[in-house]
């Protein structure tokens, strides 16, 4: 009975500790400051909508960049989304809807100066919220997310910056990860094997009289 108790306390600090870790996206700026992912994401051009889908060149799997103004696919092949009155001032979330990125390269547009923030969702990044970043008025705001895992970026434009379009995205995809018990599921199981090994032991033997 002891040692039952002892497994009982042992499953029951398992299950404090379970919880899963998390990992942080890292952010860099400029072409090239990271390794480019492999998949370029393509978009169908002249769909108006809160919504744009697209899809991968190289990999299964379907995209989509959601606002709360109309959007526009600008051009065929390297993806391009802006708004349909060319000037996107509001949030723009752009979506794996089949797992999980592992990196993410893309190029803000800009029409005016201004900062931007990133909000992560999905994968061990999920709520992640970035500090701002300078946009600038060039053409050429690069920026690649890396090392952590997420389903989603949503990109917010503060500080007076407005955005002709948000495009040459490019992914790469997380591989899929076989699901592993935690230790608390573990830690249950061995309680239970436990508990019907002392049950089994604890069982009097039955004495059974045959009479001639």
């Amino acid at each position: 009975m002891r040692r039952l108790l002892q497994l009982t306390f042992a499953a029951a600090l398992l299950t404090g500790v379970s919880a899963p870790a998390s990992a942080a996206v890292t952010i860099c700026l400029g072409g090239g400051c990271s390794a480019q992912p492999d998949s370029n994401v393509l978009v169908t051009t002249g769909v108006p909508g809160t919504t744009v889908s697209g899809t991968l060149n190289n990999a299964p799997g379907t995209v989509s960049f959601t606002s709360t103004e109309d959007l526009i696919g600008l051009a065929s092949g390297q993806a391009r989304v802006g708004a349909v009155d060319l000037s996107l001032d509001n949030p723009l979330t752009f979506t794996y809807n089949d797992g999980l990125i592992s990196a993410l390269e893309f190029n803000i547009d800009a029409l005016t100066n201004g900062n931007v923030f990133f909000s992560f969702s999905g994968g061990d990044s999920d709520g992640q919220v970035t500090s701002l970043y300078d946009i600038g008025k060039n053409g050429s705001n690069f920026f690649n997310a890396f090392d952590g895992t997420f389903s989603s970026v949503t990109m917010t434009f503060t500080d007076g910056a407005t955005v002709s379009d948000v495009g040459q995205f490019r992914l790469n995809v997380a591989p899929a990860v076989a699901a592993v018990p935690e230790p608390a599921t573990w830690a249950m199981m061995i309680l239970g094997f436990a508990a019907i090994g002392f049950s089994v032991r604890r069982r009097k033997p039955v004495v059974r009289v045959r009479y001639a």
